[in-house]
């Protein structure tokens, strides 16, 4: 089995400075596919929930694991050395090294998954995000993907709010605005079937009806407890953002129509 700790560092490496993965992958032809299959693995993991423990909890649960992870290691490393020739040694080193900066990185990536802004594993939280769009190469998925990352960012304006960090909130809310507009270009510039524009759509107005729903309550109650200035941002994200998912949804029934248009059968007689 090809010795993979390299390649993937280099994906990993392009994915952090949002470089272009594919152009690492097509440096390992030979390789694609596996590392596809590690990346997709890290993502997936990264995306389950956190367990619902206070933080302190679970940095202290993350760091009992990560040292018993190198407690491990370096049992291993030790055994190895003394059971198997050098070479064979390094590879299986090599292999159990990358084994457990794989669990680490997974084990952070799953906890940091309810973390906000400020938090210690916020960060981390970021990049799976660009991670899991790294690796989504089908357009469809790939858009579906933005969206879902946009309603992230306002279930976190909404957390930050009900703490009472109004900065914050403004700052992802903001975010949120940018995530929803940047869901209305890739639409714009994706290749998408029938079926995935239909659902697009469908989705587009759920979201609309949410965003509406969520934001107006938001500066209703910002409003009444006299911070206006703040609610008055809410509003102009509020509209900006209704705005923008009405200009997806025409854009989606536009192709919606016209490709469904292309599909009819032809009538006797008439050119192609």
């Amino acid at each position: 089995m090809p010795d993979l700790t390299r390649p993937l560092q280099e994906c990993l490496e392009a994915m952090d400075e949002k470089r272009n993965l594919q152009d690492v992958l097509r440096r390992h032809p030979a390789d694609r596919n596996e590392l596809i299959a590690l990346l997709r693995l890290s993502v997936d993991l990264g995306g389950l929930g956190a367990p619902t423990a206070d933080p302190a909890f679970r940095l202290r649960a993350r760091n009992r694991m990560l040292a018993s992870v190198a407690a491990r290691h370096r049992r291993r490393r030790w055994n190895l050395r003394i059971a198997l020739p050098r070479p064979v040694s390094r590879l299986a080193l090599a292999g159990v090294s990358l084994a457990a900066l794989m669990l680490a990185s997974l084990t952070a990536a799953a906890a940091s998954g309810d973390s906000l802004p400020g938090d210690p594993l916020y960060a981390i939280k970021l990049g799976v995000e660009r991670a899991q769009l790294a690796t989504t190469f089908d357009s469809g998925a790939r858009v579906r993907l933005q969206l879902h990352f946009a309603d992230v960012r306002l279930d976190e304006a909404q957390r930050l709010f009900a703490l009472g960090r109004a900065q914050d909130g403004i700052r992802v809310i903001d975010q949120y605005d940018s995530a929803v507009t940047q869901f209305n270009l890739s639409i714009s510039a994706s290749a998408l079937d029938l079926r995935t524009v239909d659902d697009l759509s469908r989705l587009t107005t759920d979201r609309e009806g949410r965003a509406d729903a969520s934001l107006n309550e938001l500066a209703g109650s910002l409003a009444a407890s006299g911070d206006r200035e703040t609610a008055a941002a809410v509003r102009r994200t509020q509209s900006h953002v209704e705005q923008t998912l009405r200009g997806s949804k025409r854009d989606l029934q536009a192709r919606s129509e016209a490709q469904s248009k292309d599909q009819q059968p032809k009538p006797a007689g008439e050119e192609p």
